[in-house]
This record gives structure tokens, sequence and C-alpha cells, in this order.
């Protein structure tokens, strides 16, 4: 039963249309199918990471976190604002030219994709919240290496199954849209998104 939670845990986190949800779309819509699901696993791996840490330590993670929170959602947001602002910059430089998505560029850079989406789902808000939460209901002092790793590879498997659903969204809308400049713009509204999430997070500190 603590597995299925946990599977249904990393499907919920994953299903919560935040930045990092928006992102991936993204990455769908103007690089394809890979980039975006390399964005998903780069996120669905940094859910990993964190069941990881939480189940491991713990209560001491637990503790640690609720005293840190304020420093911890300051550094979040201020990462999401400044990754939403690289984003929206390159989203201006976005000429006719760049209907074919420089492959050669793309294929380059796809690893840093993986990365960097890796990086913020960890300082993302909603996922140290919802980690702080969800590992104080299912740690327990038994626990042993074993359990700790089949339930976090439930929440991965959770989280990469929807990770993969997001990008071939994306992936499918761009198919349809051949305009770069309609691409454009909705490369802008996802950069404006993420800087707005970073800024509510900043308001709600």
């Amino acid at each position: 039963m603590d597995y299925l939670k946990a599977f249904v845990f990393g499907v919920t986190l994953a299903v919560a249309v935040g930045p990092i949800a928006i992102l991936i779309i993204n990455r769908g819509l103007v690089y394809g199918f890979r980039s975006g699901v390399l964005c998903g696993v780069g996120a669905a791996l940094a859910d990993l990471t964190y069941a990881l840490v939480a189940f491991t330590v713990g209560s001491i993670l637990v503790s640690y976190l609720n005293m840190n929170q304020v420093y911890f959602s300051w550094v979040a947001s201020g990462a999401l604002i400044l990754f939403g602002l690289w984003m929206l910059l390159g989203s201006l430089k976005i000429s006719d030219a760049a209907k074919d998505y420089h492959t050669s560029a793309v294929q380059k850079g796809e690893l840093g994709y993986l990365t960097s989406t890796y990086l913020l789902t960890v300082v993302n808000p909603l996922t140290i919240v919802a980690f702080v939460g969800f590992s104080g209901q299912l740690v327990k002092p038994d626990f042993g290496v074993l359990q700790v790793f089949n339930l976090s590879i439930a929440i991965f498997l959770g989280s990469v199954i929807i990770q993969t659903l997001l990008a071939t969204f994306g992936a499918s809308l761009g198919r349809y849209m051949k305009n770069p400049k309609s691409i454009q713009i909705l490369n802008i509204i996802s950069s404006l998104s993420i800087i707005g999430f970073g800024i509510l997070g900043m308001l709600k500190v």
C-alpha cells in the first residue's frame, strides 16, 4: 500500500501545473519530443533525489526544511525568476530563420535540458513543501535500504510517466504550429508564467 501511495504521490506532484510542467511542454513544443522528454526525466530524477533523501533522513530532514523554509523559498523563487528572464530573452531573439530549430545545436545542448530542469525542480518550492509533508507520513523508524529505494523508485515512475506525457503534448502541439511567430508568442507566455511563479513564491514568504 505504501508503494502505491508513493506512485500516486509521484503522479500528483508531476500533474500539478507549475513552472516545471510549463517548461517541459515548452521544450517539447519548440525543440521536439526528445528534448521535452529529457527535461521530463530531469524533473523526475529530481523527485527521485528528494525521495531518497527524505526517506533516508526522515524526521531530521523534515525539521530542517521547516526551520529554513523562508530561505529555501527565497532562493527557489529567485532561481525561477532568473531562469524565466533567461528564457524570455531567448524567446525575443527567435527569428523566422528559427523554424528549422537548428537541429545540430539542439542535439548538442540536450544534456543541458536535463541538467537545468533537474536543478530547477530541486529548488522548486512546490517540490520542497510536498516532500516535507509526504515524507512525514510514510517515514518509519524501521525503514531499511530496500524500502527506501523501492518507495523512491515508485515516486520516480509516477513522476516520469506524467512528465513524458507533458513532453508528448508539447511536441504534438508543435507539429500543428508551423508559424515561428506563434511559437515565439507561446515561448514568451511560458517565460512570463515561470517568472510569475517566482514572484508569487516571494510574495508568499
